[in-house]
């Protein structure tokens, strides 16, 4: 690639994590109303349509390369994309159907052309640290100077800085946590620097108050600390590590079913942890939107009713749900059920399909590449976990997706590269 191109590569890592974090348009009205939003703005659309422009000029200058990645894709990923096109057929709203579709496929487009950068992960974490920082910065200046509109006061004072929700600045302190981990095993770093890097960034983690990061800090460091190194003292480390997991959780369901001659339910499980984190067992409320949306579900289970046709705010198809709750929820808050909803029992198996095929492929990277596979199998449990009781995976331009789909286009890419090497 001639430097031009370089350039425009590093401006569209860093131009995606600012559209996909900053809210809709760029704009803090937070009283806009939801229609408006989850249509998005003309603002939104030239934002993203210029980005997936520069990457059709990236792939047709190097179309035998792009090809190449096209026909090593995750294919159970343009399954995906393939049935999230179809379901306009049969959607109530085809227009809006066919359109997110389509914005899908301009994001595996922008991955693409960014995986054809030379060293694609060193590149993407270190232009990508650019923007996170200079967001969890902004957020620590609005918080100082406009206290009101940077701190959510109805959630006990949590910090959302300039992001749209105060788990949104925690997901951004999460990532920033990994990268500059990832990065220090990749450059040299002056061991200071990292360290003031590292807290500041963990202090805006704790004033954001999420919960969810904070544990997902915890778990993708360990995960990526484990699967970096090549040996712990021992043969087999990681299915060890499973091994023993799984044993300690049946150990502790042995001793409750001896002392109480029964398994706990879910409410016992689940209590003590939620409550460490100031939640209840009920997921915060969650559990009231699922029974609703499972009543959905049962219409139309095997196919679902239409992707992105769903959660479009009042008078919308899920004005129901708003009617019973009194507030307007924008997704269920659990991923899985909203892709069985929109897309269908056939959309969830392909998307189950979807990270199985890249678990296979992280291992295959494993064997020659153990910090890249360490590094996107953490964030493969990102997405896995978070995906529970946030509705990120295969939605919109919201930055875990955005992040998700990079991250399937570039194993597959990493693992062509490391074929033609070998």
């Amino acid at each position: 690639m001639n430097d031009y191109e370089m350039i425009l590569i590093r401006v569209m890592v860093v131009l995606f994590a600012v559209f996909s974090l900053l809210p809709y348009g760029i704009s803090w009205d937070y009283t806009g109303s939801s229609a408006l939003t989850m249509e998005g703005s003309l603002t939104t659309k030239l934002e993203w349509g210029g980005l997936i422009s520069l990457s059709m000029i990236i792939l047709y200058r190097h179309l035998p390369v792009a090809m190449s990645d096209l026909r090593s894709l995750n294919p159970f990923l343009v399954a995906i994309l393939l049935w999230c096109i179809f379901s306009s057929f049969w959607s109530p709203l085809p227009g809006i159907t066919f359109k997110r579709a389509i914005q899908l496929v301009g994001l595996v487009m922008i991955s693409m052309s960014i995986n054809m950068a030379p060293r694609p992960l060193a590149l993407l974490i270190k232009y990508l640290l650019y923007p996170l920082m200079a967001i969890l910065f902004l957020s620590l200046f609005m918080v100082i100077t406009s206290p009101s509109l940077a701190i959510d006061y109805a959630l006990g004072g949590a910090w959302r800085g300039a992001l749209s929700h105060k788990n949104e600045l925690g997901q951004v302190a999460a990532v920033s946590i990994l990268l500059w981990q990832a990065r220090a095993c990749i450059d040299k770093l002056d061991i200071r620097f990292l360290l003031a890097a590292i807290g500041f960034t963990f202090f805006m983690l704790i004033m954001s108050k999420s919960s969810t990061s904070m544990i997902i800090t915890l778990m993708t460091s360990t995960i990526f600390h484990i699967l970096r190194k090549r040996r712990l003292n021992s043969d087999y480390p990681l299915t060890r590590i499973i091994i023993v997991f799984f044993c300690v959780i049946l150990l502790a369901l042995y001793v409750f079913y001896i002392q109480e001659s029964r398994f706990p339910a879910w409410s016992e499980i689940s209590s003590p942890i939620a409550h460490i984190f100031g939640k209840g067992s009920d997921l915060t409320g969650r559990t009231d939107i699922w029974e609703l949306v499972l009543l959905e579900i049962r219409k139309h289970w095997v196919i679902g009713l239409g992707y992105g046709a769903f959660w479009l705010g009042p008078d919308s198809l899920s004005q129901f749900i708003i009617s019973a709750l009194h507030w307007i929820p924008l997704q269920s808050h659990n991923g899985y059920l909203d892709i069985l909803n929109e897309q269908g029992l056939v959309g969830l198996a392909l998307c189950i399909l979807c990270l199985l095929a890249q678990a296979v492929s992280l291992i295959i990277m494993g064997r020659k590449d153990r910090t890249q596979a360490a590094f996107w199998a953490a964030m493969l449990f990102v997405v896995v976990v978070t995906n529970f009781t946030e509705s990120s995976l295969f939605r919109g331009f919201g930055f875990q997706n955005v992040f998700f789909i990079f991250a399937l286009v570039a194993s597959t890419s990493a693992n062509r590269r490391l074929r033609q090497q070998a």
